[in-house]
């Protein structure tokens, strides 16, 4: 408990200095990333000028060969897989709305990044495998011949409190 307060209050005086943070990951945002399933997927086709938004179960992987990434689950049937083979670039909103802490419904985050398709099988089988130990109630999400395992690599981020104070965070942030 002693130690969410300090990341807390750690975090909150970032936001309003206007802090950015390199990469890993606070410890914050990775315990907030771990806990949660659920997010708001936001996806883009360039070509009718249109955007999608899918409710996706998620899991947060910090993965030997990719770091820091997030894994989610979709059928190869869907709009959202035919918008991902054209167009990589996506945006996700994670929230925690659990009540199982003090943090919980403290914090939003708003992450972009860009989403492949994972072709190779072994890698594919990889995530799969982390991604139903993390939502084990949702096999049919997750497993099966039209089922196509997508990873997240997240290149900026924003965190909001519940007092509307913004920390950011960026891959490639020269500014420390």
């Amino acid at each position: 408990r002693k130690q969410e307060d300090e990341d807390s209050a750690s975090l909150s005086c970032m936001a309003r200095r206007g802090s950015h943070m390199k990469p890993p990951f606070p410890e914050l945002v990775r315990k907030m990333l771990s806990k949660c399933r659920l997010a708001y997927l936001s996806t883009v086709d360039s070509q009718l000028g249109s955007s999608h938004l899918s409710l996706m179960r998620f899991t947060y992987l910090n993965d030997v060969e990719d770091g820091e990434v997030v894994i989610m689950s979709t059928n190869k049937k869907t709009k959202k897989f035919e918008m991902l083979q054209r167009q990589k670039g996506v945006s996700m909103l994670v929230h925690d709305f659990g009540q199982n802490s003090a943090s919980a419904g403290l914090y939003s985050i708003t992450l972009n990044g860009n989403c492949r398709i994972v072709e190779n099988v072994e890698k594919a089988e990889h995530y799969r495998k982390a991604h139903l130990a993390h939502n084990p109630k949702y096999p049919q999400f997750i497993v099966g011949d039209d089922i196509a395992m997508l990873c997240v690599d997240v290149t900026s981020a924003r965190i909001c409190d519940i007092n509307d104070h913004v920390t950011k965070w960026e891959v490639n942030d020269d500014a420390n």
